[in-house]
């Protein structure tokens, strides 16, 4: 490989926009799965029948061979693989969201493994579903700890601090039976959403320095554990990018190849890195680490908390809402540091600079414009069976084993998914598409794209008073008929009656007469 052969890679893949990466992610999966199937492994522990109701998904189980084991209790198993990467020195635990009655055996495994930091990369609830059991007290405090007698370990909250992207937790976790204890850090990530990449590679960037600072990827403690809701999609996209980097530094840019590592961490847990658009982000990240991670400003920069949190009845707030605070500037379009979802914008000053002409969107088809959700994606009330995690399901041909997971869905990658994710808006365009773009604005695109929702409205409004005008119509029309018949029975009722008057009084004259 030549000087820079990440971002050389990178570019090749890039030429043919979201084709190219859907290839390549295709090309990464088929291969995983050949060397799977050639080297046979297996998931026969994961399929006991014993063990299924520990997993959140029936399409995403542990292999055999790089499983963790589980040693104090009836139970061994857990949904979960470590993940070894001599070259970097890196080790990780790859697991699934803790259901609830794998919360025991969630924190006997970090117990266990004498873990020192937990990364969790998923919100308890997204898009209506429940993606993991809370595995941690609500509140602060030893009046309420978790109590796992079934495992003989208890958790007490201790204190938090609430960043921009994330938040930090620190937990005591004690041995009921020994009564030693250690503390135990919790990032929890949680503005990366589902199936999806976060807002920028400098974002993600900075969360990865904080869990770095801390020391919980280091040799001399045990593995991180690592988790999402299935613990593939976001778990795999972290742990590529953290050994790449570590590599890149340890042997330099032009002996590390991105995809040979995903498929090496492919051998330990089936399926890591879920979507197309996850590899992309990766390579970003990776390309933006390389350029920032070892600048004196970046590696300097400490993020300071929004809240920090002591007093056991102050719940943590909402994080603040995402902006482009952490972006750096001066960096190269190719390869962007900007977000993945600024490739539409990148395209569009391209293209306006080019002057080429871009058509105006064709009108949309009769029932074919979405209904706009504004209640916020992660409201539980609020049902919407056709979601599903950036993590969740391999096939998509199995539903969730147990109450709290996802429904499952058939997505362009061929996994089911955290599936909201759109290709058009976070890769680039096929050179076929670029083709026939414009220059034209988004704002006039989206005007005009409005004024024709509001015609097809107000046309279907139109459509539907006539219809109900004429339905009104019909109704008077059929309750009218039995009025008619009425009448005409009554007016023939009085003509016979008066031709028997008419008979009896002849009949009565000609007697008499």
């Amino acid at each position: 490989m030549t000087k820079s052969s990440i971002c050389t890679e990178y570019n090749e893949i890039n030429e043919n926009g979201r084709n190219g990466w859907m290839d390549k992610f295709q090309s990464i999966k088929e291969k995983s799965e050949q060397e799977a199937k050639e080297k046979k492994f297996s998931f026969d522990v994961a399929n006991k029948a014993d063990n299924r109701r520990f997993n959140r998904y029936r399409d995403v189980n542990p292999y055999d061979h790089s499983r963790i084991v589980l040693h104090r209790g009836d139970v061994d198993y857990i949904n979960a693989n470590l993940v070894t990467m001599d070259k970097a020195n890196r080790k990780y635990i790859l697991t699934q969201g803790p259901l609830q009655n794998t919360v025991g055996h969630f924190w006997l495994m970090v117990w266990e493994q004498n873990s020192k930091a937990i990364l969790m990369l998923n919100k308890i609830i997204e898009k209506k579903q429940v993606k993991c059991h809370q595995y941690w007290p609500e509140k602060k405090g030893p009046e309420h700890k978790l109590s796992l007698t079934d495992v003989g370990l208890e958790v007490e909250y201790l204190r938090s601090e609430e960043y921009k992207h994330y938040t930090k937790r620190i937990l005591r976790l004690s041995d009921t039976e020994s009564t030693k204890s250690r503390e135990i850090i919790q990032f929890h990530y949680n503005t990366w959403p589902d199936f999806g990449i976060p807002s920028s590679p400098i974002e993600f960037l900075q969360f990865l320095k904080q869990v770095r600072d801390s020391n919980a990827l280091s040799a001399d403690v045990g593995p991180a554990i690592v988790h999402c809701s299935a613990g593939i999609g976001r778990s795999g996209t972290f742990c590529l990018v953290d050994t790449c980097l570590v590599l890149v530094e340890n042997d330099g840019e032009n002996k590390v190849s991105v995809c040979d590592l995903l498929l090496e961490l492919r051998r330990y847990r089936m399926g890591l890195i879920q979507t197309f658009d996850q590899l992309f982000f990766s390579y970003q990240a990776i390309i933006d680490g390389i350029k920032h991670l070892n600048d004196p400003s970046f590696s300097d920069y400490e993020e300071v908390p929004v809240i920090s949190y002591n007093e056991e009845d102050v719940p943590p707030p909402l994080p603040p809402p995402r902006d482009s605070s952490l972006q750096l500037k001066g960096t190269p379009v190719i390869p962007t540091s900007a977000s993945a979802h600024e490739f539409r914008d990148v395209e569009k000053r391209k293209n306006a600079e080019n002057n080429i002409d871009r058509p105006l969107p064709p009108l949309p088809r009769e029932n074919s414009l979405p209904k706009l959700d504004e209640s916020g994606s992660d409201e539980i009330e609020e049902d919407d069976s056709d979601v599903y995690e950036d993590d969740d399901s391999v096939s998509g041909n199995d539903a969730p084993v147990n109450d709290h997971d996802e429904n499952i869905v058939k997505t362009t990658n061929g996994y089911s998914d955290e599936s909201s994710f759109d290709a058009n808006a976070t890769l680039p365009l096929s050179p076929s598409e670029k083709a026939t773009m414009n220059g034209t604005g988004e704002r006039s695109e989206a005007s005009e794209l409005r004024r024709r929702q509001r015609l097809e409205k107000q046309s279907a409004m139109a459509n539907k008073v006539k219809e109900m005008k004429r339905k009104q119509q019909a109704c008077e029309e059929e309750a009218g008929k039995p009025k008619k018949r009425r009448s005409m029975m009554i007016t023939i009722g009085a003509g016979v009656g008066l031709v028997v008057c008419l008979f009896c009084v002849y009949y009565s004259y000609t007697k008499l007469g």
